[in-house]
């Protein structure tokens, strides 16, 4: 398991013992406690487990253009921890991506996951790649998505047809 899936398991198992005190929390004094004090280690870990080295420290470092964080943005990105308000994290970080040089290699990494996107479920950080995708487009990746949008379930049409719209766009 990779620091992502890790870390992202770690966070949902102190998500749900919140939402587990959550439930009790009105039965008494002793739950109310229970319940704060669960909230209170999620809220002081989260930062931490929902990125390497923490979430501020790598929005921060990627609005400079550190090539390292530049670099884990990446590889968070294809790995793709699923987390309480991850899909919020991966719209911010392909927001900031979007601004910075990357490599042949990022590039490339990065078309490949949004192919992956593309053909799985829905997701609410779909037009954030494809705000993306017009930065590391090239003629295959632009023929992959027209043969899923011509080839595919209607969940990964959709997709390909929204990530083709912002190619469009932005020629």
């Amino acid at each position: 398991m990779n620091i992502f899936a890790a870390h992202a398991a770690e966070l949902e198992k102190l998500r749900e013992k919140v939402y587990e005190a959550a439930r009790h929390r009105n039965e008494g004094p002793e739950q109310m406690a229970a319940w704060q004090e669960a909230s209170r280690v999620f809220f002081a870990a989260y930062d931490n487990l929902a990125f390497p080295g923490g979430l501020n420290r790598e929005f921060d470092l990627l609005k400079i253009g550190d090539p390292t964080a530049i670099e884990i943005a990446v590889r968070f990105l294809e790995a793709n921890p699923w987390y309480f308000r991850s899909g919020y994290h991966k719209a911010d970080v392909l927001k900031l991506l979007k601004k910075q040089p990357l490599t042949d290699d990022q590039c490339a990494r990065l078309r490949k996951v949004i192919l992956e996107r593309v053909r799985s479920r829905p997701v609410r950080e779909m037009r954030a790649y494809g705000r993306l995708a017009s930065r590391i487009t090239n003629p295959e990746f632009e023929a992959e998505l027209t043969n899923i949008a011509r080839n595919s379930n209607r969940h990964a049409v959709r997709h390909a047809q929204l990530i083709l719209e912002y190619l469009k766009q932005a020629k």
